[in-house]
């Protein structure tokens, strides 16, 4: 299955639920709507001393139960609707399992089997120096 039929099926899925279960539309937005989202550039030095720029994201869903967990998503193709998605899920995630965190997830767009690992270092800390104060 395509990323993208799996970020459609998620959504048709919660309008289902949300039919079913006869919810208003602000509840259906509180389900729906991410409550932060964050889309940067930012650029590395690479081991050939040019300097790139990268794109990342992180998406915070919901933290309606606490502080918000989830990883950072490495990928040649990763985009926001994406994370989007990934983060949502990720707050599904911890609710069933009734963990106290809300779900987020993060994403840099990057082939890492092109870089050298000092570069895969240098994006992963030019990426949490954009979003250190955004995590949590």
């Amino acid at each position: 299955m395509e990323k993208d039929n799996v970020c459609i099926d998620c959504y048709n899925q919660i309008d289902k639920v949300a039919k079913i279960l006869k919810l208003g539309q602000a509840e259906l937005d509180i389900l729906t709507i991410p409550k932060r989202i964050f889309t940067f550039s930012y650029p590395v030095r690479l081991d050939s001393g040019d300097i790139r720029y990268f794109t990342g994201y992180r998406v915070q869903f919901n933290d309606a139960r606490g502080p918000t967990k989830g990883g950072i998503r490495f990928h040649p193709e990763v985009n926001l609707e994406e994370i989007k998605t990934l983060a949502f899920l990720m707050t599904l995630k911890c609710a069933v399992v009734n963990l106290p965190y809300g779900g987020a997830k993060g994403g840099i767009t990057i082939n890492p089997g092109k870089f050298s690992e000092a570069e895969i270092e240098r994006i992963s800390r030019g990426y949490i120096r954009e979003t250190y104060n955004f995590i949590g």
